[in-house]
């Protein structure tokens, strides 16, 4: 497997100095899009930093209709990036909807939507498919195997602490381990963040983005009902905290049915759909974040932000929620315990201005370096040698 850090050069292959812009290439990042904006908040930071290493690159997007939820295509359409819609074709037009769509690329970055690459054969043009895998849901990395092997390359994006699964020890050749990707030298110190977002800079406050409910509705108006109701409870003793829901383009849609209409409730701010940026604004700038899943989490990590982790119903964040707990880096409740009280009890914890910084402090040094520029080494190595050669 190629270690962390490992960026070619010493055996006669072209290493990141070699990779010299030799014309335009049609780049054209697809995500998941049938959950949050996870997937999309990491393949934009991937976009940006590959139009800072080579200008030359025509960056765009293409969202698969199936399943698609749509507060992914503003994600995508807030960041400037153009962007097209892949239908979900039938027999007799497959090829020629799927050459209308994709028959310009040159590169496709995918991340977690492989089922995909099955499309690779009929796009003549394509020289290049770099493939980010996403942890088991339950045996589909496994089964999706024979797809996997149809790709150039595998990026895999998590912290030492979640090691590459065995099911992708038959891909090892292809596989480079970046760690986490995110924007370490975008995220603002919690002053600057806040003088971004017009936000009092002596009060204390929560975040969390429902984001329509990603994980359930079970489960996100548990949380929702949790994380309201909390604040509420310990607002008695810290009148001055205020709680900021951000990614709510549709209040009425989550609505929890025992709390007043949450627009009315005093010390809590609506915020509707927002770019990527912005969402790690208001991380940086929170004192506490409360969070499901993968991205966040490492926001998080690197703003220094203590978080209250619900970990969503999947492998992934599960794990993560059991390193996260048996780390002392955070606060972690399964969606079992979520109630008004403890969410009151985990949120007094997180905001302890001793305990709960040290707290970040530690998921900090879990979630490591940014493993972006490594990724980004990566995708321009290949583009040198399969596209530009």
């Amino acid at each position: 497997m190629p270690e962390a850090g490992a960026t070619g050069g010493d055996d006669g292959e072209p290493g990141p100095a070699d990779c010299r812009p030799r014309g335009p290439v049609n780049l054209v990042f697809i995500p998941s899009v049938s959950g949050g904006l996870g997937h999309v908040g990491r393949t934009l930071k991937l976009a940006r930093a590959l139009e800072r290493a080579d200008p030359t690159l025509r960056i765009s997007y293409v969202l698969d209709e199936l399943a698609l939820r749509p507060f992914n295509v503003e994600a995508v359409t807030l960041a400037g990036y153009p962007c097209r819609i892949l239908p979900n074709p039938v027999r007799h037009e497959r090829d020629a909807t799927v050459r209308a769509v994709l028959g310009d690329a040159d590169v496709v970055v995918e991340d977690t939507n492989r089922r995909l690459l099955a499309h690779r054969r009929i796009l003549p043009r394509l020289k290049a498919w770099i493939s980010i895998p996403m942890l088991p849901l339950w045996d589909e990395l496994h089964l999706d195997l024979p797809l996997l092997e149809h790709a150039d390359h595998l990026l895999y994006a998590y912290p030492a602490a979640m090691p590459p699964p065995s099911e992708l020890d038959p891909l090892r050749h292809m596989l480079t381990v970046t760690g986490p990707i995110f924007d370490a030298d975008q995220m603002p110190d919690r002053a600057e963040a806040r003088r971004r977002l017009g936000l009092d800079p002596a009060v204390r406050f929560v975040t969390y983005a429902p984001r329509g409910f990603p994980f359930g509705e079970w489960f996100g108006r548990r949380v929702l009902g949790g994380v309201v109701g909390g604040v509420r409870r310990l607002r008695g003793a810290m009148p001055e905290l205020r709680l900021v829901l951000t990614a709510l383009p549709d209040v009425a849609a989550v609505q929890p049915p025992r709390l007043p209409p949450l627009p009315t409730i005093d010390g809590v701010q609506i915020v509707g759909t927002v770019s990527p940026e912005t969402a790690r604004d208001y991380v940086a700038a929170a004192d506490a974040v409360v969070l499901e899943g993968t991205t966040t989490l490492f926001d998080a990590a690197i703003a220094a932000t203590p978080v209250v982790m619900v970990p969503g119903p999947i492998y992934e964040t599960a794990l993560e929620g059991t390193w996260v707990d048996d780390n002392d880096a955070g606060i972690v409740l399964r969606p079992e315990e979520v109630t008004p009280r403890t969410m009151e009890r985990a949120l007094a914890a997180a905001l302890d201005p001793i305990v709960g910084r040290a707290r970040a402090e530690r998921l900090r040094t879990l979630v490591g370096t940014d493993g972006r520029d490594l990724a980004v080494e990566t995708i321009l190595r290949i583009i040198d040698l399969q596209v530009r050669a």
